[in-house]
């Protein structure tokens, strides 16, 4: 049995450039895609401090490694044996499909040639790059002995809206894909896929026929699943996983106070942190330590967590922006008292 831990990268074209709402910018430009190779070496070498035995992989479409900020990432991702595996998007979207996270649909084709890959009762688990480990995850790989899938569930009311889609919406296209529920469906976080090959092999099976049903229903204007984790959420309860099972694991962290922040004492705990906003903040001010000659996967435990905590959990890394904060405040407030929606 074999344990994988892999995350990816899209470099976006001209053609399939999109927008991404904790990325701001021209998603070709080298300057937006940088934020993501920052993000790619920490995970790393975050993920190599705990993982000394399991596999490390970087899927991405290209073949050309940048150096960032003077670190030649060719030569880190050889110095620590991470395998770089390059692939040809399978599951291009139309333009109009989406006007965010349009290369979302690029983690089937991850799933496809990883299918070919693995055994049945192999593990594999895909992060977002902007996701950190403090502690190793061996607990949850050794419930994929019984276990098909593991998820997060992101805490949203069940009559929820995420990305164009409605918990109504989801148990509707549930049902014509023949899965029948009572009540809508949990949405679990995209940023996490913990499973075993089986699962791998039975999602790679299966999607390129909802994928074409997922084109066809955008071309006649019928709801349908916009991004991974609505489709992942699918064939969570198609193939019987584990719901909620990585919510003892993993958070998605909202860091920035003058927006929304939801970081609680507990949350340095987790085994991994989910820190969306701090890919140009936080996760930049670790990186340029890297870069420099920090070693992460040596440091001492007490010191590696005050440098996690201190640039991406810490509540003044933030000066208030006043405007923005007693909007976010008002709107908060108001939804509470039901005099504005969600």
């Amino acid at each position: 049995m074999k344990n994988y831990i892999g995350t990816w990268v899209y470099l976006d074209s001209e053609e399939e450039k999109s927008k991404y709402p904790n990325n701001k910018g021209n998603s070709t430009s080298p300057e937006f895609q940088a934020v993501y190779w920052r993000c790619i070496v920490l995970f790393f070498e975050s993920s190599l401090r705990y993982h000394k035995k399991e596999k490390h992989i970087l899927f991405t479409n290209t073949n050309d490694i940048p150096v960032v900020d003077g670190l030649d990432l060719n030569i880190f991702f050889k110095e620590n044996n991470i395998e770089i595996v390059s692939l040809e998007n399978k599951y291009q979207l139309p333009n109009d499909f989406y006007s965010q996270f349009r290369n979302q649909y690029f983690e089937f084709t991850i799933i496809d040639y990883f299918s070919e890959r693995m055994d049945n009762e192999d593990s594999f688990l895909l992060l977002d790059s902007d996701c950190v480990f403090t502690k190793p995850l061996n607990d949850a790989f050794n419930k994929l002995k019984t276990e098909s899938a593991i998820t997060y569930i992101v805490d949203y009311d069940e009559d929820y809206v995420i990305h164009g889609v409605s918990g109504n919406n989801m148990k509707t296209i549930f049902s014509d894909l023949g899965v029948t529920l009572e009540k809508n469906p949990y949405y679990s976080g995209g940023e996490v896929l913990l499973a075993n090959g089986k699962f791998i092999k039975e999602v790679a099976d299966h999607f390129p026929t909802l994928f074409k049903d997922m084109l066809e229903r955008h071309t006649t204007n019928n709801i349908k699943f916009n991004e991974e984790a609505h489709v992942l959420s699918y064939y969570y309860y198609k193939h019987g996983a584990l719901l909620g099972g990585m919510d003892s694991y993993i958070k998605r962290i909202w860091t920035n106070k003058n927006y929304f922040r939801n970081v609680e004492d507990s949350d340095s705990e987790l085994a991994i942190w989910h820190v969306p906003n701090e890919k140009k903040t936080g996760i930049n001010r670790i990186f340029q330590k890297i870069s420099t000659g920090a070693n992460i996967q040596q440091m001492e435990e007490n010191v590696y967590k005050e440098l996690l905590y201190d640039n991406l959990l810490k509540d003044s890394n933030y000066k208030i922006e006043y405007f923005s904060y007693l909007k976010n405040y008002l709107n908060i407030t108001f939804q509470k008292l039901g005099l504005i929606g969600k």
